[in-house]
């Protein structure tokens, strides 16, 4: 069967100040939250087949971990309330995992901690001292409203009734008090809990925690919307009050501070134009039409595991423009570096190491298949150019490289860093239709002469097609995708479709796909037990 359009959105990024909106990120830092198909069991267990597809699940990219080389000592996160940075990835960091489905936020954070401390607040009690045990603390912003003061009282509408602090400890004990007491139980408007996980000897090594949020309690927010969120692990090692607090991002109680949380991946519209000149040199009007991807170290999706995420605009980020003709998708990148270099990889070489050099890399789920890590099919995958002209494409399965080849990219030096551009042949990927959606993701590689010190991404993590964004294949201004449906007597079938077209037949929905000798609409197969597809190709 064709397959149809599906219905996109484009998120237009602003790094401006001071806006209080879904639609629009905050100057703080980005990440996402990917669709569940099914709830994970909310019993302080985080497993893989629960949460595996969530946002920070792919090679535990969302983790907050000590760092002795940076300022703060902690890389992906920072210092929150109370104390100093702690000492080892033992003494504590944590990952956080962070879902949705059409009901419920899931948020699961999985913490080190050595030492475990529970002498303040009861058991499964209800808001108590929680803050002085270890613990994990949620906050969300659910309409994004950016509230600027601090507010602990549990009583201001414009906090409680989109959010506030969810809280549970290691042993169980629960605060809403600044939420506004929305109600915890398994069935209420919120529920959490947490157990303890121990190595393989059987030492306690720290403890799990997982959070079941309602939309509804959250001011219902959808897909595609930013709201604001954080979290926060407490860490007490020796009785009384805690000694640390690590923190994802912000402060804690203050709207203004937290993180950009995006309800699922990022979507772009790529509109159908002429072949751009691929010579590295991004001229505006051979991308006409095409709306940019701005990506800066407050809108990027760090891979925290590549290096840290708290940079100023000018180290890094791209700006992005993507069109498609009827041979080929173009990508073109206008990258800000401060320091250029290139160190690693020889200029004009393959398949070396091009991620240890400043280099972008931008990756295709072709199939849109959503697949836990990188594709096999075709050449699907990771496409890799340096800003001294290395190239990689050996994680899409080896394709052909050249001007006339299944794929090729240019680049050139600018004043405040370098462009690439990128020309990938559909033939490459499937032969997507106009008004095609494929997985699609874009990264940047930043060396300043010691290796990758960060990758901002602009949706997801590199090897990981379920957290890609979406890319639509836009069909040209006054066109409209070619329709196939069909009717059925008995076992025969009946084909049609409107305006023309080759009617094209496989035995897969990935191809290889193959004209229909003399098809033309009303075109009759007979149904058999064997499955088979088709399309329509204008």
């Amino acid at each position: 069967m064709h397959r149809n359009a599906l219905v996109s959105f484009l998120l237009i990024l602003s790094s401006l100040a001071g806006y209080s909106d879904r639609a629009t990120p905050d100057k703080t830092k980005t990440q996402i939250a990917l669709p569940l198909a099914t709830p994970p069991t909310i019993d302080g267990k985080i497993e893989s087949a629960e949460w595996g597809l969530a946002g920070g699940a792919a090679g535990n990219f969302w983790v907050v971990r000590p760092d002795a080389n940076l300022e703060d000592g902690i890389r992906g996160g920072g210092p929150g309330d109370t104390g100093s940075p702690p000492v080892s990835n033992e003494d504590l960091s944590f990952n956080v995992f962070v879902g949705y489905d059409s009901d419920n936020l899931y948020v699961a954070v999985r913490v080190r901690d050595d030492v475990l401390m529970e002498d303040s607040a009861e058991a499964a009690s209800r808001n108590g001292n929680t803050w002085l045990d270890d613990g994990v603390e949620v906050f969300v912003d659910g309409d994004n409203s950016n509230l600027e003061t601090r507010d602990t009282t549990g009583t201001n509408p414009e906090v409680v009734k989109t959010g506030g602090q969810y809280v549970i400890t290691v042993n169980n004990a629960y605060r809403e008090a600044e939420a506004g007491n929305p109600g915890y139980g398994s069935t209420a408007a919120w529920y959490a809990k947490t157990a303890r996980t121990a190595d393989a000897s059987g030492t306690e090594v720290g403890y799990e925690a997982e959070f079941r949020i309602s939309l509804k309690t959250l001011g219902s927010p959808k897909p595609g919307d930013f709201i604001g969120f954080t979290v926060a692990v407490n860490d007490d090692d020796d009785g009384g009050n805690n000694d640390r607090q690590v923190i994802w991002v912000g402060k804690p109680h203050t709207e203004a501070l937290y993180g950009n949380l995006l309800l699922g991946g990022r979507s772009y519209e790529a509109p159908k134009t002429k072949a751009p000149t691929i010579d590295g040199l991004i001229r505006p009007e051979e991308y006409a039409g095409a709306n940019v991807i701005k990506i800066d170290p407050y809108t990027a999706i760090y891979d925290i595991p590549s290096g840290d995420d708290t940079f100023e605009p000018t180290d890094h980020g791209y700006s992005a423009w993507v069109v498609h003709d009827a041979e080929a998708i173009y990508v073109a990148m206008d990258v800000i570096d401060d320091k250029v270099v290139n160190d690693t990889a020889d200029a004009g070489s393959e398949d070396g190491t091009t991620w240890e050099d400043d280099s972008v890399e931008i990756f295709f789920d072709a199939n849109h298949s959503h697949d836990a890590g990188r594709g096999s099919g075709q050449f699907e995958g990771q496409f890799v150019f340096t800003a001294n002209g290395a190239w990689r494409d050996n994680e899409a399965n080896n394709p052909q490289f050249g001007a006339t080849g299944d794929w090729f990219g240019a680049t050139s030096k600018t004043a405040g860093g370098y462009q690439v551009e990128f020309k990938i042949k559909k033939s490459a990927l499937f032969n997507p239709d106009d008004g095609s959606v494929i997985g699609f993701h874009i990264a940047q590689n930043d060396d300043d002469g010691s290796g990758r010190k960060a990758q901002p991404g602009w949706s997801g993590r590199a090897h990981s097609e379920f957290t890609y964004g979406h890319l639509t294949l836009l069909a040209p201004a006054g066109t409209t995708p070619p329709k196939l449906v069909f009717s059925r007597s008995g076992r025969e079938l009946t084909l049609s479709w409107d305006g023309g077209g080759t009617l094209e037949s496989a035995g897969s929905v990935t191809g290889p796909w193959a004209a229909v000798a003399g098809a033309s609409t009303g075109y009759k197969v007979q149904a058999t037990a064997a499955s088979a597809f088709f399309r329509v190709r204008r």
